[in-house]
C-alpha cells in the first residue's frame, strides 16, 4: 500500500489537467471558460455549454466510461442523507475539514491557496451546497446540478495543480491536489462523516455504512479519482484511511492555521445561546479524539459529559 500510495503521490488528472491547461494558457481562452462557467448553473445549461467550450466533451465521455449508480442503491443513501441531513453537514465543519487539516502536506494546498482561511464562512457554505447537490433525488436530472458540480469541482483541483506548480510549490511534498490527497478527501465525506454520526450516537447498519462509502466511491471516480482508491466497502475503506493517516497526521503550522481560522469562523456564527464558543472547540475534539486535536492545537476546552448525553438523547430521539 505505501509504495502504491507514493505513486498515487505523484499523479494529478490527466484529462482535466490537459483540459484546464489548454484553457488557462491562453488570457483569452481563460476569460472564455470562466464566462462560460459563470453561466453554467444546471445540468439543462450543459449543451449550450458545450457548444462554447467543445473540449469539455471528455467529460461525458467519463460519465459514460463510469456508468449509472444502481438506483436503489441510491435511494437508499439519499433516504439514509434525509434523516440525519442537519448532523451531517454540521459534521463537514466540525469534523470533516479538520480531518483534512491534520494531514500536513495536504492542507499546505490548502493554506497555499489562501481562500480556505480568508473566506472561511464561504468555503464551508460551499461544501454544504455540494454536498447537497450530491444527495439531492434530482441532482443529476436537468433542473439538477449535480453533474456541473462535479465538472467544476474536478476542474478547480486542476487549476490548483496548474497555479501552484507555477509558484513556490515544494515537490516534496508530491503534485498539489494528488491522487492520494484527493482519496483522503472523499474518505472525509464518507467514512469519516460516518464515524462522526456513531461518534454522536447514531446506531449505522453495516449495510449504510456501506451504501454510504460505495456512493460516494462512484462520485470520487466523476471526481477524477483512480479506481484503486475508491472503496467498495467498510473495510478498504478503513484500510484506506489508516495507511493515509499514518502517513499523512503529523503537526503542521499550515493545519494549525487553518484550524483556528475554522474556529474563529464558528466563534463569529454562533449566537451562545445553546452552545459557548468555547464548547464548539470541546466539541470538535470529542469528535476527532486527542490524538487528531492535539496535532492541530484544538483548545482543550470543555464538552460537558451533560451535553454529550443531551446529545445522544436527541440524536436518540430524531
Amino acid at each position: 500500500m505505501q509504495a502504491n500510495l507514493n505513486q498515487f503521490r505523484q499523479l494529478g488528472d490527466q484529462l482535466a489537467d490537459d483540459f484546464v491547461t489548454l484553457y488557462f494558457s491562453d488570457s483569452e481562452k481563460k476569460k472564455k471558460l470562466n464566462q462560460a462557467l459563470a453561466e453554467l448553473k444546471t445540468n439543462a445549461n450543459w449543451p449550450n455549454f458545450l457548444l462554447q467550450i467543445p473540449e469539455a466533451a471528455w467529460f461525458d465521455s467519463e460519465l459514460l466510461r463510469l456508468g449509472n449508480f444502481d438506483i436503489l442503491l441510491r435511494n437508499r443513501v439519499l433516504k439514509f442523507y434525509n434523516q440525519k441531513s442537519a448532523y451531517i453537514l454540521q459534521l463537514l465543519g466540525l469534523l470533516s475539514l479538520p480531518y483534512c487539516y491534520a494531514a500536513a502536506d495536504g492542507a499546505m494546498v490548502l493554506y497555499q491557496t489562501e481562500r480556505m482561511y480568508k473566506d472561511v464562512a464561504k468555503r464551508l457554505e460551499e461544501t454544504g451546497m455540494f454536498v447537497a447537490s450530491m444527495m439531492n433525488p434530482k441532482g443529476f436530472d436537468n433542473d439538477g446540478d449535480a453533474k456541473i458540480q462535479l465538472f467544476k469541482v474536478r476542474t478547480m483541483h486542476a487549476a490548483g495543480r496548474f497555479y501552484l506548480q507555477k509558484s513556490n510549490w515544494d515537490n516534496s511534498l508530491g503534485l498539489p491536489v494528488n491522487q492520494e490527497d484527493m482519496a483522503g478527501t472523499n474518505l472525509s465525506f464518507s467514512l469519516i462523516v460516518i464515524r462522526g454520526l456513531r461518534k454522536m450516537g447514531f446506531t449505522i447498519s453495516y449495510q449504510q455504512q456501506m451504501d454510504y462509502i460505495v456512493y460516494w466511491s462512484w462520485l470520487g471516480g466523476i471526481l477524477g479519482l483512480n479506481e484503486a482508491l475508491l472503496p467498495k466497502d467498510g473495510k478498504q475503506a478503513f484500510d484506506l484511511e489508516k495507511a493515509i493517516s499514518d502517513r499523512h497526521f503529523k503537526p503542521s503550522e499550515a493545519g494549525k492555521q487553518l484550524t483556528k481560522s475554522l474556529l474563529q469562523c464558528f466563534y463569529n456564527l454562533n449566537d451562545e445561546k445553546q452552545i459557548k464558543n468555547a464548547e464548539i472547540a470541546g466539541f470538535m475534539r470529542f469528535l476527532l479524539g486527542d490524538d487528531v486535536s492535539n496535532l492541530l492545537d484544538i483548545p482543550k476546552a470543555n464538552f460537558p459529559l451533560s451535553k454529550q448525553l443531551l446529545l445522544k438523547l436527541k440524536v436518540n430521539l430524531s
